[in-house]
C-alpha cells in the first residue's frame, strides 16, 4: 500500500510539473506578485499584503488543481478504471491533494523568502502560528475544490466553474489587490469569498494579533469545510 501511494504521488507530481499549470499560477505567478508589490510599495504596506499573496498558492491549488485534475480523471475513465482495481481510490485522492498541497507551501516559501532576502520583511507574529493558520486555510478552501468535483458533470463545466469561482477570489478575497483599499461596498461583498476571510486569519498571524479576534473566522471557516466535505462524499461521481 505504502509503495503504491508513492508511486501514484511521483506519477501525479510529474504530472502536475509537465503540465505547467501550477508551475505559473500556483508558484511564479504569486513570485512575481511579491516582488512586483515589493517594489512599488514601502515595507509597512508589503508587510500587509504577504498574507494575500502567499495565499495565491492556496487559492490556485484548491480552486483550479484540485477539480480540474479529477474531472480530467473523470473524463478519461481513469476514476472509473481505478474504482474496479486492487488499488484503493483514496490513495489517488491523498496522492493529488499531498501534490496540491505541496504546490501551495512551495509558493508561499518562495513568497516569503523573497519578502524576507530582497525587502527584509518583518513578521510580528510567529511562523509557528502562519503555518498552523496556512495549512487550516488550506483545510478550507480545498473542500471547495473537492465540492466542484463532485459537482461538475464534465471537463468543460469544470473548467467554466472554476475559471467563476477562481478568478474572482483571486482579484476580491484581498490575494492580489489588498482588501484594505476596496472601495466599502465592495469589500461587503469581497467578505463573502472564504479565501478572504482565510486571509484575515495568515494577516493576524503575520501582525501577531489577538488570536481571539480569529474565533469567528476559524468558525466559519471550519462550518464551509465540514458541509462541503460532506457533500463532496455524497454527490461524488465515478464516471
Amino acid at each position: 500500500m505504502k509503495n503504491a501511494f508513492w508511486t501514484i504521488f511521483k506519477t501525479e507530481a510529474k504530472l502536475s510539473i509537465r503540465g505547467g499549470d501550477m508551475v505559473f499560477f500556483g508558484v511564479i505567478f504569486p513570485a512575481a506578485v511579491m516582488l512586483l508589490v515589493g517594489c512599488i510599495s514601502g515595507a509597512e504596506a508589503m508587510r500587509a499584503g504577504f498574507a494575500g499573496i502567499a495565499a495565491i498558492g492556496i487559492c490556485a491549488a484548491g480552486l483550479m488543481g484540485i477539480p480540474l485534475t479529477f474531472a480530467s480523471y473523470r473524463h478519461e475513465k481513469i476514476l472509473k478504471r481505478l474504482k474496479v482495481t486492487p488499488v484503493s481510490p483514496l490513495l489517488l485522492f491523498l496522492s493529488v491533494t499531498l501534490v496540491q498541497t505541496l504546490f501551495a507551501w512551495a509558493s508561499a516559501l518562495a513568497v516569503y523568502l523573497i519578502a524576507r532576502i530582497f525587502f527584509k520583511l518583518e513578521m510580528t507574529g510567529s511562523l509557528l502560528r502562519f503555518g498552523i493558520s496556512f495549512l487550516f486555510v488550506q483545510f478550507s478552501v480545498y473542500s471547495l475544490g473537492f465540492m466542484i468535483a463532485s459537482l461538475v458533470p464534465n471537463t468543460k463545466t469544470a473548467n467554466l466553474v472554476c475559471a467563476i469561482v477562481y478568478f474572482p477570489t483571486l482579484f476580491l478575497s484581498g490575494a492580489t489587490v489588498p482588501y484594505e483599499i476596496m472601495p466599502r461596498a465592495l469589500r461587503y461583498f469581497a467578505d463573502v469569498f472564504p479565501l478572504t476571510q482565510g486571509i484575515k486569519l495568515l494577516k493576524g498571524a503575520v501582525f501577531g494579533l489577538d488570536p481571539a479576534a480569529d474565533f469567528s473566522r476559524i468558525i466559519v471557516l471550519s462550518l464551509i469545510a465540514v458541509v462541503s466535505y460532506i457533500l463532496s462524499l455524497l454527490f461524488f461521481r465515478w464516471e
